[in-house]
Parts: structure tokens; sequence; C-alpha cells
């Protein structure tokens, strides 16, 4: 009975997750309340705050999901341990752009972020927490490419920080493209390639 029950909550939570996405692609963070979500959910709004404080905890529920999801592949390839990170990074990578085509609640969640006509107060602080994981991420690509250095996939010359930069804005500047722009280029199909020409840009520069 008791695992029913909490089978049951954790229905209810995703429930509420795949509303307040709908909702909020259509209205905006800033116009979206938590009595739409309640009704797009077939919730109550009791029930609402029985698992989420406010949108902006939603909010972060759903980035913090979407970071679980490729935490492994990230983890992997900044192993010291690791033969082959960049092999790892480019897996990361191929696997976060199939997610991206797959899940309409992670195509949703890219929107709100780079719509800037939304300047809604759980918006910006939204911003600002993406703006976190991406220094976080920056941490992680340097071990990855310093890693990569050591194994010798990589020149010993190469400037770790400066090849790790590169990388998260090459990255995310494919997926704002793709995501603003999707008829621009496919990016299940083309990715790979454009990961094995990144990588081809660390090997020449930076050093």
């Amino acid at each position: 009975m008791v695992r029913k029950t909490k089978q049951k909550a954790q229905e209810t939570r995703n429930g509420i997750l795949d509303a307040a996405v709908r909702i909020f692609a259509v209205k905006g963070v800033a116009r979206a309340s938590l009595d739409d979500i309640a009704r797009e959910a077939g919730v109550t709004r009791g029930a609402i705050y029985w698992h989420f404080a406010n949108k902006a905890d939603l909010l972060n529920t759903l980035w913090d999901q979407v970071q679980q999801c490729y935490a492994p592949l990230a983890q992997a390839s900044e192993a010291p341990d690791e033969l082959d990170p960049l092999g790892k990074m480019k897996d990361l990578y191929l696997a976060f752009f199939s997610g991206l085509v797959e899940d309409q609640r992670m195509q949703q969640l890219f929107l709100l972020l780079f719509d800037d006509s939304d300047r809604s107060k759980e918006t910006r602080a939204i911003r600002l927490r993406h703006a976190q994981i991406r220094l976080e991420r920056l941490q992680g690509l340097q071990a990855t490419l310093d890693n990569a250095k050591k194994k010798g996939q990589l020149p010993p010359e190469l400037d770790v920080r400066l090849g790790a930069i590169s990388v998260l804005i090459f990255i995310y500047g494919l997926i704002a493209s793709w995501i603003m722009t999707p008829d621009l280029f496919d990016i299940q199909r083309d990715g790979g390639q454009f990961i094995d020409a990144m990588i081809q840009m660390l090997r020449t520069g930076f050093q």
C-alpha cells in the first residue's frame, strides 16, 4: 500500500511538471499561475504546494531533471581514469542532442531560457542559475580536456582553459541556434560532425 501511495504521488508530481511546461510554453512564466497549472494537471492548487513551493521551485526541478539525466556521462568524461575522455564527451553531447529532439519538455525549457521577452523574476532567477551551471560545466570540461591531454588525445601545449571555454560556447551556440531556428539544421543527424569539427579545432588551436 505504501509503495502504491508513493507511486501515485510520483505520478502526480510528474503530471504537475508536464502541465507546468505546457502552461509556461503558452502563457510564459510571468503570466502563468499555479491555478492554471493545477487545472492543466487536473489537481488542486494544494496538491501543487504539497510538491513544490512556487513557480521557481517548479522550474528548478525541471532543470534538475535535465542535469541528472546526463550527469553520469559528464562524470565519465571527467574521470581521471577514463581512457577515452574525448569519446565520452562526444557521447555526452550526442545523447543530449537526441534527448533535446525527442523530449518536448526539454525543448520548452530551452525556449523559456532563450526567450528575452519573458522578464519575470522566476525566469531571471532560472537564467542566473543556468549561468552558474555553465560555470560548473566549464570546470568539468577543463578536467575532461586535461585528461585528454594526459591520454595523448590532445596536444600537450593546449590551453585547457581556453579550450574548455570554446567548447562551452560552441555547444551553447549550437543548442540556441537549433532551438530558435530548428529548420536551420538537424541537430540529431548532424551533431556528430559538429562535435568532430569541434574536437579538430581543439587539436589545432588554443596553444
